[in-house]
């Protein structure tokens, strides 16, 4: 964890210790975002696809993450190899207005571990940092929509075996629109979007993410999520002419570059608890269900605290 994000996520934890009941930061900024004194009471964030679902309230929160990634044992191309991936990092939002939010949502650092065929490899994260604005803000009919757009520095260091996994080319742009729905207790959320690399390196990719929960008991939320992941375009890290090594298929933080990369759908879930109004964690579990030898996503078990303004 490093650079921009932990440096935001450090000063936004301060700002909230010391004031918290203050509604007005710094320089003016409406750091209560969507849930000023006329806007939205209910706040319940996605869990499983942290880098790319992002929720379309405007918050002032930060969020440390972990992430267990299963490898599955006949990654790569049936070699019989597997493995997993630890991934921790910190997240961090800054409600500029009631519509307009900063966001810096992927850093950290990450471990992989593979059994066999590939070297065991480490280093941090690239850095994806932007802004997005609620076009649609109506707490009175429980509906806002907002539209985004981050960048990926690529300034990570995660490798093996010659391969870059992260730090690709001039990075990536992720143009995305996000919107959710609220009744009563239950909560509707959709996130379509594209992660297109800048250079020919990185695979460009499709994203659309679904999230529902509802409040079973006060304050506890389960959750059912999906996410797909259609490539669009290729990289040429791994080319045609390798195959059929060119369909190995990375995920959000690892991109393997390849010529053909397969199709990700994943289905799972978990819940949402809230300690209080402004602390809540969650803890989820997804698969991807259309897996085969060539996917590096088998499957993934994710934990976070989110702490809000």
């Amino acid at each position: 964890m490093r650079g921009s994000t932990i440096l935001t996520g450090a000063a936004l934890l301060a700002a909230m210790i010391a004031s918290p009941a203050a509604a007005e930061g710094p320089f003016g900024l409406d750091l209560e975002g969507s849930f000023g004194e006329v806007g939205f009471t209910d706040y319940r964030p996605p869990i499983t696809n942290p880098v790319f679902n992002e929720t379309p309230f405007i918050t002032t929160e930060v969020k440390p993450f972990y992430a267990y990634h299963d490898i599955p044992n006949d990654f790569p191309a049936g070699a019989g190899d597997g493995g997993n991936v630890n991934v921790v990092g910190i997240q961090a939002r800054l409600a500029i207005t009631d519509r307009l939010g900063f966001i810096a949502t992927t850093d950290g650092y990450s471990w992989i571990d593979f059994k066999n065929s590939l070297p065991d490899a480490d280093g941090w994260n690239d850095i994806a940092i932007g802004l997005k604005y609620a076009v649609v803000s109506d707490p009175a009919n429980g509906l806002i929509v907002t539209p985004g757009l981050r960048y990926t520095i690529p300034v990570g260091n995660l490798d093996t075996a010659g391969l870059e996994l992260n730090g690709i080319d001039g990075g990536y742009l992720n143009p995305f629109v996000s919107a959710a729905k609220l009744w009563d207790r239950t909560q509707l959320q959709g996130m379509i979007g594209a992660q297109i690399a800048l250079g020919d390196t990185g695979t460009s990719t499709f994203l659309a993410s679904l999230h529902g929960d509802y409040e079973l008991f006060d304050n506890f939320f389960p959750a059912l999520e999906m996410n797909l992941f259609v490539p669009i375009d290729g990289g040429d890290q791994i080319p045609s002419s390798a195959a059929p090594l060119d369909k190995l298929t990375g995920a959000d933080i690892i991109d393997l570059g390849s010529a053909n990369p397969n199709t990700i759908l994943t289905i799972g879930g978990g819940f949402r608890y809230a300690v209080t109004e402004n602390v809540m964690f969650g803890v989820g579990a997804d698969v991807n269900v259309l897996q085969d030898k060539y996917d590096a996503y088998g499957w993934r078990f994710l934990t976070d605290l989110v702490i809000h303004f």
